[in-house]
């Protein structure tokens, strides 16, 4: 019980303005990325994409600079290993320009996925063998 009244404590204590870069960083990401998904899904050509595609890095390296910041442990925490499973399947778009629509929609189903699933996934830590915030 008093470890719990510690961590309540501290986030109390933490800025709010990691949070909101946080959310100005992502809402960046899915606006970039949403336009490069549509233009790969309608087949636009890469040239007329690459300026999305550029964007869309720069947002999602930003995001993982953040991430680190704001926590030493997320990259091997579950939200750091599915951004690694994000980034992996986004390589293999690179490599196999055949399966590029089944490719971005996988890496888009990750993405919602690894923002959406439980705290206690998120923060799992594969080093500890349990939950670090």
């Amino acid at each position: 019980m008093e470890r719990d009244d510690d961590v309540k404590k501290e986030r109390k204590q933490r800025s709010v303005w990691p949070k909101v870069l946080d959310l100005i960083l992502r809402c960046w990401h899915i606006g970039t990325s949403s336009m490069l998904f549509g233009g790969i899904v309608w087949a636009v050509p890469f040239a007329r994409l690459s300026g999305w595609h550029n964007l869309s890095i720069a947002s999602g390296c930003a995001m993982i600079i953040l991430n680190i910041f704001r926590s030493r442990h997320w990259p091997y925490q579950g939200r750091g290993a599915v951004a690694a499973l994000h980034i992996c399947l986004l390589w293999l778009v690179h490599i196999r320009q055949d399966l590029m629509v089944p490719l971005v929609v996988t890496v888009l189903i990750v993405g919602v996925a690894g923002s959406h699933m439980p705290g206690n996934l998120r923060h799992w830590s594969f080093v500890h063998g349990w939950r670090i915030d």
